[in-house]
Protein backbone atom coordinates (compact mmCIF):
# COMPACT_ATOMS: atom_id res chain seq x y z
CA UNK A 1 0.00 0.00 0.00
CA UNK A 2 1.62 3.21 -1.20
CA UNK A 3 -1.17 5.61 -0.21
CA UNK A 4 -3.33 5.98 2.86
CA UNK A 5 -6.22 3.55 3.32
CA UNK A 6 -9.22 4.95 1.47
CA UNK A 7 -11.63 2.81 3.47
CA UNK A 8 -10.21 4.29 6.70
CA UNK A 9 -10.90 7.76 5.31
CA UNK A 10 -14.39 6.60 4.35
CA UNK A 11 -15.04 5.42 7.91
CA UNK A 12 -13.86 8.81 9.19
CA UNK A 13 -16.33 10.46 6.83
CA UNK A 14 -19.16 8.47 8.39
CA UNK A 15 -18.10 9.53 11.89
CA UNK A 16 -18.19 13.13 10.63
CA UNK A 17 -21.65 12.59 9.15
CA UNK A 18 -22.78 11.33 12.56
CA UNK A 19 -21.62 14.57 14.18
CA UNK A 20 -23.35 16.72 11.57
CA UNK A 21 -26.57 14.92 10.72
CA UNK A 22 -27.73 12.49 13.41
CA UNK A 23 -29.22 14.89 15.93
CA UNK A 24 -28.16 15.90 19.42
CA UNK A 25 -28.21 12.42 20.98
CA UNK A 26 -25.16 10.67 19.56
CA UNK A 27 -23.66 7.22 19.98
CA UNK A 28 -20.19 8.76 19.70
CA UNK A 29 -19.14 12.33 20.47
CA UNK A 30 -16.23 12.98 18.12
CA UNK A 31 -15.70 16.69 17.39
CA UNK A 32 -12.05 16.08 16.46
CA UNK A 33 -12.93 14.18 13.29
CA UNK A 34 -14.44 17.36 11.85
CA UNK A 35 -11.00 18.98 12.12
CA UNK A 36 -9.11 16.10 10.51
CA UNK A 37 -11.15 15.98 7.32
CA UNK A 38 -10.68 18.49 4.51
CA UNK A 39 -13.10 21.45 4.60
CA UNK A 40 -14.27 20.36 1.14
CA UNK A 41 -15.31 17.00 2.56
CA UNK A 42 -17.32 18.64 5.33
CA UNK A 43 -18.97 20.96 2.82
CA UNK A 44 -19.82 17.99 0.61
CA UNK A 45 -21.58 16.31 3.54
CA UNK A 46 -23.63 19.44 4.17
CA UNK A 47 -24.55 19.94 0.51
CA UNK A 48 -25.33 16.32 -0.26
CA UNK A 49 -26.98 15.14 2.94
CA UNK A 50 -29.46 12.96 1.02
CA UNK A 51 -26.59 10.64 0.04
CA UNK A 52 -26.22 9.73 3.71
CA UNK A 53 -29.90 8.89 4.25
CA UNK A 54 -29.99 5.65 2.29
CA UNK A 55 -30.78 2.67 4.53
CA UNK A 56 -27.56 0.80 3.77
CA UNK A 57 -25.41 3.89 4.39
CA UNK A 58 -27.18 4.61 7.68
CA UNK A 59 -26.64 1.00 8.78
CA UNK A 60 -22.96 1.25 7.94
CA UNK A 61 -22.65 4.53 9.86
CA UNK A 62 -24.39 2.97 12.86
CA UNK A 63 -21.86 0.12 12.87
CA UNK A 64 -18.86 2.44 12.51
CA UNK A 65 -19.78 4.74 15.40
CA UNK A 66 -21.04 1.87 17.56
CA UNK A 67 -17.79 -0.10 17.29
CA UNK A 68 -15.75 2.92 18.43
CA UNK A 69 -18.14 3.72 21.27
CA UNK A 70 -18.16 0.12 22.50
CA UNK A 71 -14.38 -0.21 22.32
CA UNK A 72 -13.93 3.00 24.28
CA UNK A 73 -16.45 1.90 26.91
CA UNK A 74 -14.65 -1.44 27.25
CA UNK A 75 -11.37 0.46 27.56
CA UNK A 76 -12.77 2.39 30.52
CA UNK A 77 -13.80 -0.87 32.19
CA UNK A 78 -10.31 -2.27 31.60
CA UNK A 79 -8.78 0.91 33.01
CA UNK A 80 -10.88 0.53 36.14
CA UNK A 81 -9.37 -2.96 36.51
CA UNK A 82 -5.87 -1.48 36.31
CA UNK A 83 -4.95 -1.66 32.61
CA UNK A 84 -2.71 1.26 31.61
CA UNK A 85 -1.61 0.32 28.08
CA UNK A 86 -3.79 0.81 25.00
CA UNK A 87 -2.90 -0.24 21.45
CA UNK A 88 -5.07 1.08 18.62
CA UNK A 89 -4.13 -1.46 15.98
CA UNK A 90 -4.49 -0.17 12.40
CA UNK A 91 -5.59 3.16 13.88
CA UNK A 92 -6.57 4.96 10.68
CA UNK A 93 -8.14 8.29 11.58
CA UNK A 94 -9.17 7.19 15.07
CA UNK A 95 -9.37 10.28 17.28
CA UNK A 96 -9.49 8.85 20.80
CA UNK A 97 -6.02 10.08 21.78
CA UNK A 98 -6.94 13.68 20.87
CA UNK A 99 -10.18 13.78 22.86
CA UNK A 100 -9.18 11.42 25.66
CA UNK A 101 -10.89 12.02 29.02
CA UNK A 102 -8.88 13.19 32.02
CA UNK A 103 -8.82 9.71 33.55
CA UNK A 104 -6.89 8.36 30.53
CA UNK A 105 -3.87 10.66 30.88
CA UNK A 106 -1.83 8.12 32.84
CA UNK A 107 -2.31 5.50 30.12
CA UNK A 108 0.20 4.84 27.37
CA UNK A 109 -1.67 5.02 24.05
CA UNK A 110 0.02 3.41 21.06
CA UNK A 111 -1.32 4.08 17.57
CA UNK A 112 -0.02 1.40 15.21
CA UNK A 113 -0.67 1.63 11.48
CA UNK A 114 0.75 1.18 8.01
CA UNK A 115 3.41 3.84 7.27
CA UNK A 116 1.39 5.40 4.42
CA UNK A 117 -1.77 5.78 6.48
CA UNK A 118 0.19 6.99 9.49
CA UNK A 119 2.03 9.63 7.46
CA UNK A 120 -1.30 10.84 6.08
CA UNK A 121 -2.79 11.12 9.57
CA UNK A 122 0.22 12.96 10.97
CA UNK A 123 -0.03 15.44 8.11
CA UNK A 124 -3.74 16.00 8.76
CA UNK A 125 -3.10 16.48 12.50
CA UNK A 126 -0.43 19.08 11.75
CA UNK A 127 -2.64 20.91 9.25
CA UNK A 128 -5.47 21.00 11.80
CA UNK A 129 -3.17 22.34 14.53
CA UNK A 130 -3.95 19.40 16.81
CA UNK A 131 -1.27 18.85 19.43
CA UNK A 132 -0.02 15.33 20.08
CA UNK A 133 -0.68 14.30 23.69
CA UNK A 134 2.32 13.36 25.81
CA UNK A 135 1.01 9.84 26.45
CA UNK A 136 0.75 8.97 22.73
CA UNK A 137 3.28 6.86 20.80
CA UNK A 138 3.21 6.06 17.06
CA UNK A 139 4.37 2.71 15.67
CA UNK A 140 4.63 1.98 11.95
CA UNK A 141 3.71 -1.56 10.96
CA UNK A 142 2.71 -3.70 8.02
CA UNK A 143 0.58 -6.58 9.27
CA UNK A 144 1.43 -8.68 6.23
CA UNK A 145 5.19 -8.38 6.81
CA UNK A 146 6.07 -7.42 10.38
CA UNK A 147 6.39 -9.72 13.36
CA UNK A 148 4.13 -8.09 15.94
CA UNK A 149 5.87 -9.48 19.01
CA UNK A 150 9.30 -8.22 17.91
CA UNK A 151 7.86 -4.88 16.82
CA UNK A 152 6.11 -4.08 20.07
CA UNK A 153 8.98 -5.36 22.20
CA UNK A 154 11.03 -2.49 20.78
CA UNK A 155 8.45 0.13 21.84
CA UNK A 156 7.37 1.56 25.16
CA UNK A 157 5.08 -1.44 25.71
CA UNK A 158 5.77 -2.61 29.26
CA UNK A 159 6.24 -6.40 29.42
CA UNK A 160 4.38 -8.17 32.15
CA UNK A 161 1.54 -5.61 32.24
CA UNK A 162 -1.85 -6.20 30.60
CA UNK A 163 -2.83 -4.37 27.42
CA UNK A 164 -6.13 -3.27 25.88
CA UNK A 165 -6.26 -3.53 22.07
CA UNK A 166 -8.85 -2.24 19.63
CA UNK A 167 -8.81 -3.44 16.02
CA UNK A 168 -11.80 -2.01 14.22
CA UNK A 169 -12.89 -2.44 10.62
CA UNK A 170 -9.76 -4.33 9.54
CA UNK A 171 -10.14 -8.11 9.73
CA UNK A 172 -12.32 -8.43 6.62
CA UNK A 173 -9.46 -7.09 4.45
CA UNK A 174 -6.85 -9.63 5.60
CA UNK A 175 -6.07 -13.27 4.86
CA UNK A 176 -6.19 -15.92 7.58
CA UNK A 177 -2.43 -16.20 7.97
CA UNK A 178 -2.25 -12.52 8.93
CA UNK A 179 -5.33 -12.72 11.15
CA UNK A 180 -3.95 -15.75 12.99
CA UNK A 181 -0.68 -13.90 13.54
CA UNK A 182 -2.63 -11.06 15.20
CA UNK A 183 -4.57 -13.51 17.38
CA UNK A 184 -1.32 -15.28 18.34
CA UNK A 185 0.37 -12.02 19.34
CA UNK A 186 -2.54 -10.76 21.43
CA UNK A 187 -3.13 -14.11 23.12
CA UNK A 188 0.55 -14.08 24.17
CA UNK A 189 0.07 -10.87 26.17
CA UNK A 190 -0.24 -10.96 29.97
CA UNK A 191 -3.41 -12.33 31.53
CA UNK A 192 -6.43 -9.99 31.63
CA UNK A 193 -5.26 -8.27 28.43
CA UNK A 194 -8.34 -7.48 26.37
CA UNK A 195 -9.14 -7.29 22.67
CA UNK A 196 -12.12 -5.62 20.97
CA UNK A 197 -12.43 -6.09 17.23
CA UNK A 198 -14.88 -6.42 14.36
CA UNK A 199 -15.49 -9.25 11.92
CA UNK A 200 -17.79 -9.87 8.97
CA UNK A 201 -20.20 -12.84 9.01
CA UNK A 202 -20.45 -14.93 5.88
CA UNK A 203 -22.54 -13.50 3.04
CA UNK A 204 -24.94 -15.34 0.79
CA UNK A 205 -23.08 -16.48 -2.37
CA UNK A 206 -23.49 -13.92 -5.13
CA UNK A 207 -25.23 -11.45 -2.82
CA UNK A 208 -24.30 -7.94 -4.03
CA UNK A 209 -23.11 -5.54 -1.34
CA UNK A 210 -22.65 -1.93 -2.49
CA UNK A 211 -20.30 -1.16 0.39
CA UNK A 212 -18.11 -4.14 -0.50
CA UNK A 213 -18.07 -3.02 -4.13
CA UNK A 214 -16.91 0.45 -3.07
CA UNK A 215 -14.14 -1.06 -0.96
CA UNK A 216 -13.04 -3.22 -3.88
CA UNK A 217 -13.04 -0.20 -6.19
CA UNK A 218 -10.78 1.57 -3.68
CA UNK A 219 -8.31 -1.32 -3.96
CA UNK A 220 -9.23 -2.81 -0.58
CA UNK A 221 -11.52 -5.78 -1.25
CA UNK A 222 -13.30 -7.73 1.45
CA UNK A 223 -11.80 -11.22 1.51
CA UNK A 224 -12.43 -12.88 4.90
CA UNK A 225 -15.78 -13.82 6.39
CA UNK A 226 -16.58 -16.02 9.38
CA UNK A 227 -19.62 -16.80 11.48
CA UNK A 228 -19.64 -16.30 15.28
CA UNK A 229 -19.45 -20.00 16.32
CA UNK A 230 -16.40 -20.62 14.13
CA UNK A 231 -14.77 -17.39 15.31
CA UNK A 232 -15.37 -18.31 18.95
CA UNK A 233 -13.73 -21.70 18.38
CA UNK A 234 -10.75 -20.06 16.69
CA UNK A 235 -10.26 -17.56 19.52
CA UNK A 236 -10.58 -20.28 22.15
CA UNK A 237 -8.02 -22.30 20.21
CA UNK A 238 -5.64 -19.37 20.46
CA UNK A 239 -6.04 -19.36 24.24
CA UNK A 240 -8.51 -16.55 24.89
CA UNK A 241 -10.36 -17.39 28.10
CA UNK A 242 -13.51 -15.33 27.54
CA UNK A 243 -15.14 -14.45 24.21
CA UNK A 244 -18.18 -12.17 24.13
CA UNK A 245 -20.17 -11.13 21.07
CA UNK A 246 -22.01 -7.81 21.26
CA UNK A 247 -25.56 -8.79 20.38
CA UNK A 248 -28.30 -6.36 19.23
CA UNK A 249 -30.21 -6.92 22.50
CA UNK A 250 -27.18 -5.75 24.51
CA UNK A 251 -26.70 -2.77 22.18
CA UNK A 252 -30.31 -1.75 22.87
CA UNK A 253 -29.81 -2.00 26.62
CA UNK A 254 -26.45 -0.18 26.61
CA UNK A 255 -27.06 2.59 24.11
CA UNK A 256 -30.67 2.92 23.04
CA UNK A 257 -32.46 3.83 26.26
CA UNK A 258 -32.42 7.38 24.89
CA UNK A 259 -35.24 7.40 22.33
CA UNK A 260 -33.63 10.34 20.55
CA UNK A 261 -30.90 8.07 19.12
CA UNK A 262 -31.69 8.12 15.41
CA UNK A 263 -29.38 5.40 14.10
CA UNK A 264 -30.79 1.88 13.71
CA UNK A 265 -29.89 -1.05 15.90
CA UNK A 266 -27.52 -3.56 14.29
CA UNK A 267 -29.29 -6.61 12.89
CA UNK A 268 -26.50 -9.05 13.74
CA UNK A 269 -23.41 -9.46 15.87
CA UNK A 270 -20.15 -8.24 14.30
CA UNK A 271 -18.20 -6.90 17.31
CA UNK A 272 -16.24 -9.15 19.66
CA UNK A 273 -14.66 -8.67 23.08
CA UNK A 274 -12.05 -11.29 23.97
CA UNK A 275 -9.95 -11.57 27.14
CA UNK A 276 -6.63 -13.37 27.48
Amino acid sequence: MENESRTAVGAAMQRAVHQLMDGQAKLLEDPVILKLLDPEAIEHIRRHSSEHRYERVISLRSHIVLRSRYAEDCLKEAYDRGVRQYIILCAGLDTYAYRQPDWAHDMTIIEADHPASQAYKLRKLKEAGIELPENLVFISLDLDKDDLSSLFERTVLRPGEPVFISWLGVMVYLNWDTIDAVFTFISSLPKTSEFVFTFSPRKFPGWPDPIALLAKAAGEPWITFIDPPALRDKLKGHGFTDVHFLEPSEVRQRYYTDERISLPLPKKSSIVRAIV
